[in-house]
């Protein structure tokens, strides 16, 4: 992290910099996380049937897929996805974000950043591009965080004093350090050489894994993308039974600076395999399966390479049944109503070689959860409303009493957990949380209007084996509003929020309120 006496000159030059390449910036097809653009892709997908949609991998970089079907388009006089023709090389969106949290930190599913309290300003830029085989992009974020000191819950002997409280087998960073930093990230970067509609490529970009928009289980935006190697079909496939989707990855995970003081277990090793498969007799259906394993990094071997194959059952031979690895798998079921507009979706995983994935006596052993569904609702002619509901479980089922396992995301093993620089990759809400989610958003000519709600019950798994009080739950309602518009080619958003927090740090009547603003351009040119 660089530091503080840089921040002014950072935040003086990056609104400079905006302005000066306005001109040069030419059609998108990166969605930033948490943009308007990401959510947009959505509409577009379902709204345009002919149009070839991502299956169960969703990247951050569109330009992978063909979009010249696209016929219905609100924001067409604004942003027009359609292939790049010619063009070599394309510069890409720039997006700039401030975001105020009164009272304590919180943000989800926003890449690399992390919104602590105060004020988190960020600038993405990017080009992108394609050379013969070779296809590129070049996005990368710097953020500033102020960083503000809030009330942390307090620490013990085997945690550090700005990591999680509440688990101590897991990386999961409640403040980076005491002071204002600014931080650099490579983000929506890859570089791929593709060939007959398969790539090798190597890559730091956000990917969600699966069906989920919330709370993906395994792969989401929540924290930096992973640096890694990927191996696979570069778009959805096309064979006689149906379309085929195939990635096989190997990556490094880093620790932030806040766990320990090792410097020998700075990283991990990751790998996994996402597949998803849309049968030719059941068009509007996606079945999936995704699986993830990553070790210490100092313990890594060649046989681990393909691990994710071959491997399907706990070791015998280590103490406490607890592996070298730890692992997670989920399968997942998405099926589009187009002629409705309407689409459910459901991911079912299990956690830490908890057993069979459903035949088993106990399915629910290690289990986790997401399911939800959208609706969509044209509006007059020229407008759409996206209304979502999400839930998402991973506490231990009540199995887990009796048939120990880790908390998801935690390992006794691999002690940092499966976080990137701190932030967790799967849903955001934490080890033994549960939530549900209300999204309503209303597309039309000139921008978006959102209105979403969530409630988290934050680590159960905690609370049942050290809570005695059964009315001490640390739990969290959120109300959300956003307004986003285009004036002439810039998107302008603004977003405001009202959460509560109840007994929180399981410490009763311990309750605040936190007050969120945010503002974000976004930078587009029609083509």
């Amino acid at each position: 992290m660089i530091s503080c006496s840089f921040v002014q000159k950072l935040i003086m030059n990056k609104f400079f910099l905006f302005f000066l390449l306005i001109p040069f910036f030419g059609n998108a097809q990166i969605l930033f996380p948490d943009s308007e653009f990401l959510e947009y892709y959505r509409v577009l997908e379902m709204k345009n049937e002919k149009s070839q949609k991502r299956l169960g991998v969703f990247p951050s970089i569109v330009g992978h897929y063909e979009t010249d079907a696209i016929e219905w388009n609100v924001w067409s006089e604004y942003y027009n996805p359609n292939k790049r023709g010619n063009r070599r090389v394309s510069f890409e969106s720039v997006r700039m974000t401030n975001f105020y949290n009164s009272n304590y930190a919180r943000g989800y599913n926003d890449g690399a950043l992390w919104k602590g309290k105060g004020l988190t300003s960020s600038f993405q830029a990017g080009v992108t591009g394609k050379i013969g085989k070779i296809e590129f992009s070049f996005a990368p974020i710097v953020y500033f965080s102020q960083n503000s000191d809030f009330g942390l819950a307090e620490s013990n002997s085997n945690t550090h004093m700005y990591n999680y409280r509440f688990n101590r087998t897991i990386d999961f960073v409640q403040r980076y350090g005491e002071e204002s930093f600014v931080q650099f990230n490579l983000g929506q970067t890859g570089l791929y050489l593709v060939h007959k509609g398969f790539s090798i490529g190597v890559s730091t970009q956000n990917i969600t894994w699966g069906p989920a928009q919330r709370s993906p289980m395994l792969l989401s935006n929540n924290a930096a993308g992973i640096p890694h190697v990927e191996l696979g079909t570069h778009t959805p496939l096309k064979t006689r039974i149906g379309t085929l989707e195939y990635k096989l990855y190997w990556g490094q995970l880093n620790e932030s600076n806040y766990y320990d003081d090792n410097e020998k277990n700075n990283s991990r090793f990751w790998t996994g395999f996402a597949f998803a498969y849309n049968p030719v007799f059941l068009p509007g259906l996606t079945l999936g399966f995704n699986r993830v394993f990553y070790k210490k990094g100092e313990e890594f071997t060649n046989s681990d390479l393909l691990i994710s194959f071959w491997r399907f059952n706990n070791r015998n031979d280590t103490p406490n049944r607890n592996d070298e690895f730890d692992q997670m798998g989920s399968a997942t079921i998405r099926w589009l109503f187009e002629e409705v507009g309407f689409e459910a979706y459901l991911e079912f995983g299990k956690n830490d070689f908890g057993g069979k994935l459903i035949l088993s006596t106990e399915p629910e052993h290690a289990r986790g959860y997401t399911l939800g569904f959208s609706k969509y609702l044209d509006i007059k002619e020229s407008g759409i409303l996206k209304l979502t509901y999400e839930h998402t479980t991973i506490d231990k089922a009540k199995s887990g009493l009796y048939r120990g396992h880790n908390s998801w995301y935690a390992h006794n093993v691999v002690e940092q957990g499966y976080t990137m620089d701190g932030q967790i990759l799967g849903a955001g809400i934490g080890p033994g949380s549960n939530t549900d989610y209300f999204d309503g958003q209303y597309f039309y000519k000139k921008g978006r209007i959102q209105l979403s709600a969530q409630r988290i019950r934050f680590n159960d798994d905690y609370f049942i084996t050290n809570i005695t009080d059964k009315y001490r739950h640390d739990h969290e309602w959120t109300v959300e509003v956003g307004y986003s518009r285009f004036i002439h080619n810039i998107m302008v958003g603004m977003r405001a929020g009202l959460s509560f927090r109840e007994n929180m740090y399981y410490e009763l009547e311990n309750s605040k309120k936190n007050v969120s603003i945010g503002f974000d351009i976004s930078r587009r040119i029609k083509i």
